[in-house]
């Protein structure tokens, strides 16, 4: 980020400078901007598995707050959703194998006592079937809405 802010402050570059890497949240994004001044900021591996990062992003750098939270059924629908965009592109052996991990990753697991065999049982699905069932099980069994 360094040299890209030294690119962007260059009075002999007169194109557009886009910043990308380690961006995982709406502040990392605002934080970029302010310190090196570039045009934009592209947003790379944080999107899988918290796809919604997007529109956080934004909110934040309109207003300078976090984007309200929305449902737990919500956030797994847009996982859901993301799941099967994986598999439309690949197939549904190689498209589980790519989204999985990033599953077990998102955020809206964190911080969830006693997650590891769920987040275990989603890192391990072979099929769509394998892996909604495993999500659909999740609100039931942590007590979450």
């Amino acid at each position: 980020w360094t040299l890209i802010g030294e690119v962007k402050n260059n009075p002999r570059m007169h194109i557009p400078i886009i910043g990308n890497g380690d961006l995982v949240t709406p502040q990392d994004c605002k934080r970029r901007f302010d310190e090196t001044g570039v045009d934009a900021v592209m947003i790379g591996r944080a999107s899988y598995g918290q796809p919604w990062i997007f529109s956080d992003v934004k909110h934040f750098l309109e207003t300078g707050e976090l984007a309200p939270k929305q449902s737990f059924s919500w956030y797994l629908d847009v996982l859901k959703q993301q799941v099967m965009q994986s598999v439309q592109r690949l197939d549904e052996r190689r498209g589980i194998l790519h989204i999985r991990r990033h599953l077990a990753g998102t955020p809206i697991f964190k911080g969830i006592p006693d997650f590891k065999p769920t987040r275990i049982a989603l890192l391990r699905a072979n099929t769509v079937e394998e892996l909604f069932a495993v999500m659909d099980e999740i609100p039931e069994k942590f007590g979450i809405r």
